[in-house]
């Protein structure tokens, strides 16, 4: 015997909950002595180290799915210009959005805070 479609109002399943991705506001704020709550995020972007981290799994995933917007970051942080004090943070700050750009890419991947950002 067939019995048609269910009766009642359609259940809608449970988003499982993802991993908390900071606000622009937490991602890009400084502590008392101006270093920014991202750490060492900028570099993916960067030289010198900045290959190490290129070599991780979400690095590599974020790069192939967003090529443009990976070497365009690159560009930007390499070419920063320095500031007098060679406090990096304050060269960075122009490019905080783009950086929490990349962020909410990455952390979506499932990386934790801790290992975007050391």
């Amino acid at each position: 015997m067939n019995q048609g479609p269910p009766q009642g109002p359609p259940t809608i399943p449970t988003p499982e909950p993802g991993p908390k991705i900071l606000t622009f506001e937490e991602f890009s704020h400084r502590d008392k002595v101006n270093y920014p709550r991202y750490g060492n995020f900028f570099m993916y972007f960067g030289g010198g180290q900045g290959d190490v981290f290129r070599t991780t799994a979400h690095y590599k995933k974020f790069a192939l799915e967003y090529p443009d917007m990976a070497t365009t970051l690159y560009e930007k942080i390499q070419n920063r210009p320095e500031n007098k004090s060679g406090d990096s943070s304050d060269s960075l700050r122009p490019f905080d959005q783009d950086l929490y750009e990349a962020y909410k890419i990455m952390r979506g991947y499932g990386v934790p805070d801790k290992d975007l950002f050391s």
